[in-house]
């Protein structure tokens, strides 16, 4: 069949034809509309989903993994069960020992809640965290002003700290912190810095951001916590997977602190690796459910499209047996009803495409702070131009396809036969 896409007498019968059912056409178009928009806000969601947590988690270090203490579940040598026990400053000596060069990074952290924190007559209360150096690569952060905590901090004890943005704004107002002094549960600090959060789904202890820093020993001697932290990460060489040393480290510090080898309670380990793993299997997940809304929506349309040109063809019998009876080729009859359903389903489907993206892109204006960071686990959600390829793909074949059924009963009306119809 020699189909002429640019034969103007064609398109004029095609829109004549359609443009004599104004409200049937609408009707119809907007199931391939609502189809293809849904199908276009879900796979953007869907991208974004990716882009918020899942995204943020990947520019992490995935060879780490996070200890925490917890309460002891069985009695041993002599201790009862329920214990409640804490990392000591020597057991970072004890792992350096135990992972020598395999090891990358460890971290320790401690977090006080609801502490007074002063400048002159201004006061509040905030979490304060004590650090090491490193935390920095383990949550994403960003020095504003000044400088970070570092080595000789943590060695000398040295009473400066780190205010988080906001904690900075409430205590200065617009004046500058740097090498001023608060008051942190009572002793005095010199601000050395000023930091921000960049990952909004990161956090250790405590927001930066609304947080007060102070080196780990600094901490530890203003809080009385008496060589104590409350968690660490470790990571390893990218060589060396973490996992790998998972038990000897637990099993180090089971029996540095009396806890009963058995006892898989008394330390609880989170892991990056494991932690990503899941969430792209939801998204997996997600995106494959997606696709099989979407399309099925999008299908409803274009079945809806199919079953109004069926109703077409049964108007237009005798109109068919006519121009048969003239003379006109069945190819041209078929073109042009194959063209009326092409013809609805594209200009539904690209309002579709094109309502889709604005939409996606004022959900991203609304959900995206002042400083362009996402405030929700969806980040920039957008469709890529492959995404929008395939639906147009999956538009036309539907729309042809819509539009052949139908066909085949035109080709069977024999001119006599629907000079006939009523």
């Amino acid at each position: 069949m020699n189909i002429k896409i640019f034969d103007s007498d064609l398109w004029h019968e095609v829109v004549v034809t359609v443009s004599q059912q104004k409200m049937r056409s609408l009707m119809t178009m907007f199931g391939v509309f609502w189809g293809i928009f849904m199908l276009i806000l879900l796979v953007g969601c869907g991208f974004g989903f990716g882009n918020g947590i899942i995204g943020q988690l990947t520019s992490l270090d995935s060879n780490t993994f996070f200890l925490f203490p917890e309460n002891t579940t069985m009695p041993y040598q002599g201790y009862d069960r329920d214990r409640t026990w804490k990392f000591k400053n020597s057991d970072i000596g004890l792992l350096k020992a135990k992972l020598a060069d395999r090891l990358d990074n460890i971290m320790q952290v401690n977090a006080d809640n609801d502490i007074e924190v002063k400048h002159d007559i201004t006061s509040s209360s905030y979490s304060v965290l004590g650090i090491t150096p490193n935390y920095i690569k383990v949550v994403p952060q960003r020095i504003v002003a000044g400088r970070y905590i570092n080595q000789i901090d943590v060695e000398q004890h040295r009473k400066v700290c780190l205010l988080g943005t906001n904690v900075a704004k409430v205590l200065f107002a617009d004046d500058t912190p740097l090498g001023q002094h608060v008051s942190v549960a009572g002793v005095m600090h010199t601000v050395v810095g000023v930091i921000k959060r960049t990952n909004d789904n990161i956090q250790l202890g405590g927001d930066p951001t609304e947080s007060v820093v102070l080196p780990i020993t600094t901490e530890q001697d203003v809080m009385n916590r008496h060589n104590e932290f409350d968690f660490m990460s470790l990571t390893n060489l990218p060589q060396y997977p973490i996992e790998d040393d998972e038990e000897r480290i637990v099993s180090a510090m089971k029996e540095e602190h009396h806890i009963a080898p058995d006892d898989e309670n008394a330390v609880y380990v989170f892991s990056l690796k494991s932690a990503l793993a899941g969430f792209l299997g939801i998204q997996l997940g997600i995106n494959i459910l997606i696709w099989i809304i979407g399309i099925g929506t999008l299908a409803a349309g274009l079945i809806g499209i199919a079953n109004i040109m069926i109703v077409t063809i049964k108007e237009r019998t005798q109109e068919i047996g006519v121009r048969r009876a003239l003379g006109a080729q069945p190819s041209k009859i078929i073109q042009q009803i194959m063209m009326e359903s092409l013809t609805l389903t594209l200009t539904a489907g690209i309002a579709g495409i094109v309502a889709g993206v604005w939409c996606l892109y004022g959900l991203d204006s609304l959900m995206s702070g002042s400083d362009g960071s996402s405030m929700t686990l969806i980040k920039h959600p957008m469709i890529s131009i492959v995404p929008t390829l395939a639906a147009l793909v999956i538009l036309i074949a539907g729309g042809l396809l819509a539009g052949y059924f139908p066909t085949q009963r035109a080709l069977k009306v024999k001119a006599i036969e629907a000079l006939r119809e009523e």
